[in-house]
Protein backbone atom coordinates (compact mmCIF):
# COMPACT_ATOMS: atom_id res chain seq x y z
CA UNK A 1 0.00 0.00 0.00
CA UNK A 2 1.57 3.64 -1.09
CA UNK A 3 0.80 6.96 -0.06
CA UNK A 4 -0.72 8.75 -2.64
CA UNK A 5 0.92 11.85 -1.76
CA UNK A 6 4.62 10.45 -1.48
CA UNK A 7 4.49 7.43 -3.59
CA UNK A 8 6.40 5.88 -0.86
CA UNK A 9 5.08 2.52 0.94
CA UNK A 10 3.00 3.25 4.01
CA UNK A 11 4.49 0.99 5.85
CA UNK A 12 8.09 1.47 4.40
CA UNK A 13 10.03 0.39 7.56
CA UNK A 14 8.50 -3.26 7.45
CA UNK A 15 9.58 -4.22 4.18
CA UNK A 16 11.38 -6.94 3.96
CA UNK A 17 15.03 -5.15 2.91
CA UNK A 18 14.48 -2.31 4.65
CA UNK A 19 17.16 -1.47 7.42
CA UNK A 20 16.57 -1.52 10.91
CA UNK A 21 17.89 2.11 11.31
CA UNK A 22 15.12 3.15 8.42
CA UNK A 23 12.18 5.99 9.81
CA UNK A 24 8.65 4.71 10.85
CA UNK A 25 6.53 6.88 9.24
CA UNK A 26 3.01 7.61 10.95
CA UNK A 27 0.14 6.51 8.86
CA UNK A 28 -3.36 8.30 9.51
CA UNK A 29 -6.61 8.42 7.38
CA UNK A 30 -8.82 11.20 6.78
CA UNK A 31 -12.86 10.41 7.63
CA UNK A 32 -13.24 8.76 3.70
CA UNK A 33 -11.00 6.47 4.87
CA UNK A 34 -8.21 6.49 2.53
CA UNK A 35 -4.83 6.66 3.95
CA UNK A 36 -1.91 8.35 4.05
CA UNK A 37 1.48 9.46 5.70
CA UNK A 38 0.62 11.65 8.96
CA UNK A 39 3.15 14.54 7.64
CA UNK A 40 2.10 13.96 3.99
CA UNK A 41 -1.57 14.93 4.90
CA UNK A 42 -0.89 17.61 7.12
CA UNK A 43 1.29 19.08 5.05
CA UNK A 44 -1.07 18.56 2.30
CA UNK A 45 -3.85 19.99 4.07
CA UNK A 46 -2.94 23.21 5.56
CA UNK A 47 -0.64 24.50 2.44
CA UNK A 48 -4.23 24.02 0.60
CA UNK A 49 -7.18 25.88 0.68
CA UNK A 50 -9.01 22.56 -0.42
CA UNK A 51 -9.80 20.54 3.05
CA UNK A 52 -11.17 17.70 0.86
CA UNK A 53 -9.44 14.24 0.91
CA UNK A 54 -6.74 14.37 -2.35
CA UNK A 55 -7.61 10.84 -3.52
CA UNK A 56 -12.01 11.24 -3.57
CA UNK A 57 -12.26 14.30 -3.06
CA UNK A 58 -14.63 13.63 -0.41
CA UNK A 59 -15.31 16.56 1.78
CA UNK A 60 -12.83 16.01 5.44
CA UNK A 61 -15.25 16.26 8.54
CA UNK A 62 -13.15 15.84 11.97
CA UNK A 63 -9.77 15.94 13.11
CA UNK A 64 -6.67 13.59 11.22
CA UNK A 65 -7.13 9.80 12.95
CA UNK A 66 -3.55 8.84 13.85
CA UNK A 67 -3.37 4.68 13.03
CA UNK A 68 -0.81 2.87 15.73
CA UNK A 69 0.01 0.03 14.17
CA UNK A 70 2.31 -2.43 14.93
CA UNK A 71 3.75 -5.22 12.75
CA UNK A 72 6.87 -6.99 14.41
CA UNK A 73 9.76 -7.60 11.44
CA UNK A 74 10.35 -10.46 12.35
CA UNK A 75 7.03 -11.52 11.45
CA UNK A 76 6.98 -10.03 8.21
CA UNK A 77 10.50 -11.99 7.36
CA UNK A 78 8.92 -15.43 8.61
CA UNK A 79 8.40 -18.21 5.93
CA UNK A 80 5.11 -18.97 7.40
CA UNK A 81 3.57 -15.61 5.93
CA UNK A 82 3.77 -13.95 2.55
CA UNK A 83 4.91 -10.02 2.58
CA UNK A 84 1.19 -8.88 1.47
CA UNK A 85 -0.25 -10.71 4.85
CA UNK A 86 0.75 -7.74 7.35
CA UNK A 87 0.12 -4.89 5.42
CA UNK A 88 -3.51 -6.62 4.76
CA UNK A 89 -3.85 -6.89 8.42
CA UNK A 90 -2.49 -3.29 8.52
CA UNK A 91 -5.36 -1.91 5.77
CA UNK A 92 -8.21 -4.13 7.95
CA UNK A 93 -6.92 -2.08 10.88
CA UNK A 94 -7.14 1.11 9.55
CA UNK A 95 -10.62 0.41 8.26
CA UNK A 96 -12.20 -0.65 11.39
CA UNK A 97 -9.97 2.43 13.52
CA UNK A 98 -12.02 4.48 11.11
CA UNK A 99 -15.49 3.69 13.00
CA UNK A 100 -14.13 4.86 16.61
CA UNK A 101 -15.86 7.06 18.80
CA UNK A 102 -13.46 9.90 17.46
CA UNK A 103 -14.86 9.79 13.82
CA UNK A 104 -18.37 9.07 14.86
CA UNK A 105 -18.42 12.32 17.43
CA UNK A 106 -16.83 13.92 14.29
CA UNK A 107 -19.65 12.89 11.94
CA UNK A 108 -22.28 13.79 14.62
CA UNK A 109 -20.89 17.37 14.70
CA UNK A 110 -20.99 18.09 10.91
CA UNK A 111 -24.95 16.66 11.02
CA UNK A 112 -24.94 19.21 14.44
CA UNK A 113 -24.18 21.67 12.07
CA UNK A 114 -25.92 20.97 9.02
CA UNK A 115 -29.28 20.60 11.50
CA UNK A 116 -28.49 23.97 12.65
CA UNK A 117 -28.08 25.36 9.38
CA UNK A 118 -30.81 24.19 8.18
CA UNK A 119 -32.32 25.15 11.23
CA UNK A 120 -31.68 29.10 10.82
CA UNK A 121 -32.72 28.62 7.00
CA UNK A 122 -36.07 27.75 8.05
CA UNK A 123 -36.50 30.56 10.40
CA UNK A 124 -35.69 32.34 7.76
CA UNK A 125 -37.87 31.28 5.39
CA UNK A 126 -40.44 31.49 8.24
CA UNK A 127 -40.37 34.93 8.30
CA UNK A 128 -42.06 36.28 5.45
CA UNK A 129 -44.95 33.25 6.43
CA UNK A 130 -45.40 34.47 9.72
CA UNK A 131 -45.57 38.36 8.10
CA UNK A 132 -48.19 37.01 5.84
CA UNK A 133 -50.28 35.60 8.41
CA UNK A 134 -50.31 38.22 10.65
CA UNK A 135 -51.32 40.22 7.50
CA UNK A 136 -54.40 37.33 7.25
CA UNK A 137 -55.30 38.13 10.59
CA UNK A 138 -55.73 41.69 10.09
CA UNK A 139 -57.96 41.15 6.81
CA UNK A 140 -59.60 38.65 8.55
CA UNK A 141 -60.52 41.47 11.13
CA UNK A 142 -61.33 43.85 8.67
CA UNK A 143 -63.46 40.99 7.08
CA UNK A 144 -65.53 40.74 10.41
CA UNK A 145 -65.87 44.25 10.47
CA UNK A 146 -67.26 45.03 7.14
CA UNK A 147 -69.36 42.03 7.35
CA UNK A 148 -70.63 43.19 10.92
CA UNK A 149 -71.23 46.56 9.09
CA UNK A 150 -72.93 45.22 6.08
CA UNK A 151 -75.25 43.84 8.49
CA UNK A 152 -76.12 47.06 10.27
CA UNK A 153 -76.70 48.55 7.18
CA UNK A 154 -78.92 45.45 5.55
CA UNK A 155 -81.06 46.01 8.77
CA UNK A 156 -81.09 50.04 8.25
CA UNK A 157 -82.21 49.57 4.85
CA UNK A 158 -85.15 47.06 5.20
CA UNK A 159 -86.20 49.72 7.75
CA UNK A 160 -85.83 52.82 5.63
CA UNK A 161 -87.96 50.46 2.93
CA UNK A 162 -90.80 50.33 5.20
CA UNK A 163 -90.57 53.83 6.10
CA UNK A 164 -90.15 54.71 2.48
CA UNK A 165 -93.16 52.42 1.39
CA UNK A 166 -95.38 54.46 4.45
CA UNK A 167 -93.89 57.34 3.14
CA UNK A 168 -95.09 56.88 -0.55
CA UNK A 169 -98.78 55.18 0.92
CA UNK A 170 -99.41 58.46 2.56
CA UNK A 171 -97.74 60.68 -0.69
CA UNK A 172 -100.25 58.87 -2.88
CA UNK A 173 -103.11 59.82 -0.47
CA UNK A 174 -101.94 63.35 -0.29
CA UNK A 175 -102.10 63.55 -4.10
CA UNK A 176 -105.55 61.47 -4.03
CA UNK A 177 -107.01 64.24 -1.76
CA UNK A 178 -105.36 67.29 -3.73
CA UNK A 179 -106.77 65.48 -6.83
CA UNK A 180 -110.35 65.41 -5.00
CA UNK A 181 -109.86 69.04 -3.76
CA UNK A 182 -108.90 70.38 -7.68
CA UNK A 183 -111.84 68.74 -8.80
CA UNK A 184 -114.15 70.11 -6.49
CA UNK A 185 -112.97 73.75 -7.12
CA UNK A 186 -112.89 73.20 -10.94
CA UNK A 187 -116.79 72.52 -10.11
CA UNK A 188 -116.80 75.44 -8.26
CA UNK A 189 -115.37 77.29 -10.97
CA UNK A 190 -117.65 76.24 -12.93
CA UNK A 191 -121.36 76.73 -10.87
CA UNK A 192 -120.15 80.19 -10.67
CA UNK A 193 -119.69 80.99 -13.90
CA UNK A 194 -122.88 79.54 -15.17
Amino acid sequence: MVCILCYDFLFGSLVRDAPSTSKIRRVAALSCGHTFHLECITTCLNNSLNTNCPVCNAAHAGSILTLHIECDRDHIASDKHTYGNPLREAQLLCNSSLDSAEQQEARCKVLEAKMAALQMELDEKAKPLKEIKAKLAGLYKKIAFLESQENELSTLADRHKVNIQGLQGALELKNQTIARLKKKIGEQEAETVE
